[in-house]
């Protein structure tokens, strides 16, 4: 995840297979990348700023672009021509403590900002319901982009939803294109108030503090979904850890007394408040970190995620102790308020993260999801993905698999419809070589779940690893 820079206009052609001739679009992906490098400041790799990597397909043709996210922060670091404010990596020991209690705040007014300011926008991208392009990190509100021609973005600013929105935005807001609303959620980290709230015709409707018997917002509270009649918000065994930073380990703990646990918000209930959220508990101590899809039958919830349980002996990183993640099937009973997990076939097979689906089944029912995958080693790396998974959701099972070259990793799948059919479509992903360096920007078959690649197009640039990523249609261009 060494950083690039920015370029525009690569044609990319291709190594083998043919492109689409009919696909017609813009696949995103966003990560962090240094401005400053080599950093003289203490750094994690999640503190770089956004930048977005691009690939628009039409008429035949391929082109390629990366650039960062002008975010306020992107602007005075760049200005200022070195790094300024208090980095992730620098959370360690007394002296990181101090950094992130004082100095931070302190930075952040000297700037001229409020702490909501200094998002990155480095995690996630996304295209909503009122056809929007934001980028997303959870310090801050998204960050809105809109989409050229060519595929490059260009930055517009902060979205504030017209002065209705007035908190941080998760990184993973939740899209029902049926309704045409989104829901979002956020943790304060300064005060750990943890909230959710409503969206609709591109105005904050509702927001509601979220309660529970036991406190809420020192979790690592990543992800949530929604179904057809239910928001659900995720709380794991990963808690905020003081002693942890003070020992020079990881900013989150796996607390194996604190039970994964689910806030339930019947969709019906009209008002979005404290009182109308249900808390579920489950009977072990587990951490999801993306979910893949969740959907209800009746007042029986149902979600395909990646879960972690507790792995005292994996300590680095961000969440310590955090064990490998696999494929579960989770059965939430609001009526019985009980949390069961059940097998799903090939799902303890691979180490898999980054679930996804076709966007426009959310809200509703998918029958496929699709997964990054790695072999289930202890010392498996984070990121270090090296194959992809098509799940059957009807089935309970792992329907099939693509494993990459020797040597090539991956990160999340994109889904890009072709028709209306359930799998009718491409897997897109980048894959880079860790012997050569080289990336390249492959579509996978979504039916068939073929290793050979429909197309295979080489990237003549540094593409590093990232997060998260969008296709966005010719028609909502």
């Amino acid at each position: 995840m060494l950083p690039t820079t920015p370029v525009k206009e690569l044609t990319l052609i291709p190594r083998s297979g043919s492109v689409p001739p009919d696909l017609s679009g813009v696949y995103l992906r966003v990560g962090p990348n240094a401005l400053h490098w080599p950093p003289k400041k203490r750094t994690h790799v999640f503190d770089g700023h956004g930048m977005v990597y691009s690939v628009r397909f039409k008429d035949g043709q391929v082109t390629y672009n990366s650039d960062y996210i002008e975010t306020p922060r992107y602007l005075y670091e760049k200005n200022e021509g070195r790094e300024w404010f208090t980095r992730i990596g620098e959370f360690t020991g007394i002296a990181g403590l101090l950094k992130a209690t004082l100095l931070d705040r302190w930075k952040t007014k000297l700037a001229g900002m409020a702490d909501i300011d200094i998002t990155t926008g480095n995690t996630a991208i996304a295209f909503t319901p009122d056809r929007k392009v934001w980028a997303l990190n959870q310090a801050g509100p998204p960050f809105r982009l809109r989409i050229k021609e060519t595929g490059a973005v260009e930055s517009i600013g902060s979205d504030r939803l017209s002065g209705t929105l007035n908190d941080a935005m998760s990184a993973h807001p939740k899209f029902d294109l049926r309704t045409n609303e989104t829901f979002f959620h956020g943790v304060d980290p300064k005060s750990q108030r943890f909230y959710v709230g409503r969206i609709a015709d591109g105005l904050l409707k509702e927001q509601t503090d979220v309660k529970a018997d036991r406190p809420l917002g020192t979790g690592f509270n990543h992800d949530m979904f929604i179904t057809e009649d239910y928001i659900v918000l995720i709380d794991g065994a990963m808690r905020f850890d003081i002693s942890s930073i003070l020992n020079g380990s990881s900013l989150w703990t796996f607390d194996t007394n604190q039970k994964l646990r689910f806030g339930v918000y019947p969709r019906a209930a009209g008002n979005l408040t404290a009182d109308a959220i249900l808390w579920v508990e489950a009977p072990f101590a587990a951490e999801i970190v993306h979910t893949m899809f969740g959907y209800n039958e009746g007042k029986q919830i149902i979600l395909w995620t990646s879960m972690c349980l507790h792995d005292p002996s994996r300590t680095e990183g961000v969440l310590g102790g955090m064990g490998l993640l696999h494929m579960v099937r989770l059965i939430i009973d609001v009526e019985q308020r009980s949390v069961t997990r059940e097998s799903v076939r090939g799902g303890e097979d691979f180490i898999t993260e980054f679930g996804r689906v076709r966007e426009d089944r959310i809200g509703g029912r998918a029958r496929f999801g699709y997964s990054a995958s790695a072999s289930p080693e202890a010392d498996w790396k984070d990121f270090n993905f090296t194959g992809l998974l098509k799940w059957d959701l009807e089935e309970k099972s792992q329907a099939a698999a693509i494993q990459f070259c020797p040597g090539v990793i991956g990160g999340e799948p994109i889904f890009i419809p072709r028709g209306a059919g359930e799998d009718d479509g491409f897997i897109s992903v980048f894959l880079w070589d860790t012997a050569t360096q080289n990336t390249s920007f492959v579509l996978y078959n979504a039916t068939s779940f073929s290793s050979e690649p429909v197309v295979e197009l080489p990237v003549p640039w540094r593409v590093p690893l990232g997060f998260h990523g969008w296709w966005v249609s010719e028609d909502e261009l």
